[in-house]
């Protein structure tokens, strides 16, 4: 007869006593308190008063939350329900149980300074001989918001609803003034009503504006880029004798277009093109290396990838940008800006856009030679594989905090853990 193990769950102690025999020696959940270990914290350990309660040692927090982004775990109630159920997060908190209310206002106070800690993080593995650099691999994807698309405005629709509301504000005026010449008992409701539509012209004077403030700021960038264009056009006919090909650029306009958007949830995400039709989203971008570690990430609301190459190559530490000899991305970020304004330690070995542009933008981009499109084929199995991971197996398709500045730093914290993984892969590989 077959014998099993059975589970004794009656004996007096079920774990080791040791949480160092809970889990195997290569394992994330060490790797990651080490690496912590080694950052430096004294900005964060200075910011306590030593008044009150005592209170969890930042070092296990963090762990908690960089274990937890780089295993698929990102609310803070999960990430407490895990200190009960998962050996690795129990191991981390040292047997401690840290509230979810902690947990998030740790996480919410620090926020600003996860872009210091990518960095950090990241030189540390440079150290630690982790991190390799020659070619970087840009791209982008759209991550959902925080904020639902039903709330989102058009410019042409607040202009519409802006004359309804005028126009119900004067019928009440209107139906108040008549009661009270009638001398008849007025209905409590109407001040109500009248000062609720007053508070939605408010909130949509307030939209209209930031919405004209956003299309002065695009005219800006979208003015220069034209007379680049134009300048380019007038230099190939000069030079030629012959009227560029393609059709001429459009001068933009300072109004604002009918289609602009406002969201009420969070002002500053757009609405996106997406794989699955459009959402409320933002712009997250990664350079990548050979290795598939992230080096550098930026996010914002911007629809296109143009304006997202040379902040993203930016977004490098400084320490590191000189080994870069590439940038490499596709279609969507090819610009004659980009290339002219590329570090010029750094050969930017975009893909020509499919439109037809002018021979002059044409000339600046470096020579399509095999060498550039060996490298060029490397970033399908590079880059686009990380947002996979991201996505599909980490599951973060959703940012938690609101604003364009929040969202830059939670998508650090996305790139930051993503990171720490990687790196533990390469090195017990």
């Amino acid at each position: 007869m077959t014998s099993f193990i059975g589970a004794e769950r009656d004996q007096i102690s079920f774990m080791p006593h040791d949480l160092n025999e809970w889990l195997p020696e290569d394992h994330l959940a060490r790797f990651v308190v080490d690496i912590v270990g080694k950052m430096d914290l004294c900005q964060v350990y200075s910011s306590y008063s030593g008044k009150g309660s005592t209170p969890y040692d930042p070092k296990l927090l963090l762990s908690l939350i960089f274990y937890g982004y780089s295993t698929g775990v990102f609310s803070s109630r999960k990430t407490e329900t895990a200190t009960y159920d998962s050996v690795a997060f129990r191991f981390i908190a040292g047997n401690h149980h840290p509230d979810h209310d902690t947990i998030a206002s740790f996480r919410k106070r620090h926020l600003p300074e996860l872009k210091g800690w990518f960095k950090e993080i990241l030189l540390i593995g440079n150290e630690l001989g982790l991190l390799k650099l020659g070619n970087i691999f840009i791209d982008g994807t759209k991550v959902q918001a925080n904020a639902s698309k039903h709330k989102a405005m058009s410019y042409k629709r607040m202009k519409q609803l802006e004359k309804q509301l005028e126009c119900e504000i004067e019928q009440l005026m209107a139906l108040g003034q008549q009661q009270d010449e009638k001398d008849e008992q007025s209905t409590d409701d109407i001040p109500d009503e009248i000062k609720r539509r007053k508070d939605r012209l408010t909130q949509i004077d307030t939209a209209k504006k930031v919405i004209e403030q956003h299309r002065k700021e695009a005219y800006q960038e979208e003015k220069a880029e034209f007379d680049k264009k134009q300048e380019a056009r007038k230099k190939y006919e000069n030079q030629t004798g012959k009227k560029p090909r393609g059709r001429a650029p459009k001068e933009p306009s300072t109004e604002p277009k009918s289609k602009d958007q406002y969201n009420f949830t969070d002002p500053q995400s757009r609405i996106m093109k997406t794989s699955k039709g459009f959402d409320q989203c933002y712009n997250a971008q990664i350079a990548v290396n050979d290795d598939m570690l992230i080096v550098g990430n930026y996010a914002n609301a911007h629809h296109n990838d143009k304006q997202e190459f040379l902040p993203t190559i930016e977004s490098v530490p400084d320490e590191l940008e000189p080994q870069i000899t590439s940038a490499v991305a596709d279609t969507g970020y090819y610009s004659q800006q980009n290339i002219e304004n590329c570090p010029q330690n750094i050969t930017p070995i975009i893909a020509k856009s499919k439109e037809k542009h002018n021979s002059y933008i044409e000339q600046l981009l470096n020579p399509t030679n095999d060498k550039h499109k060996e490298i060029y084929r490397k970033r399908k199995h590079t880059v686009e594989p990380v947002f996979g991971i991201i996505k599909e197996v980490l599951g973060f398709r959703r940012f938690s905090f609101r604003g364009k500045d929040n969202i830059d730093n939670e998508w650090g914290l996305v790139c930051l853990s993503y990171n720490l993984k990687r790196m533990f892969n390469l090195k017990t590989a």
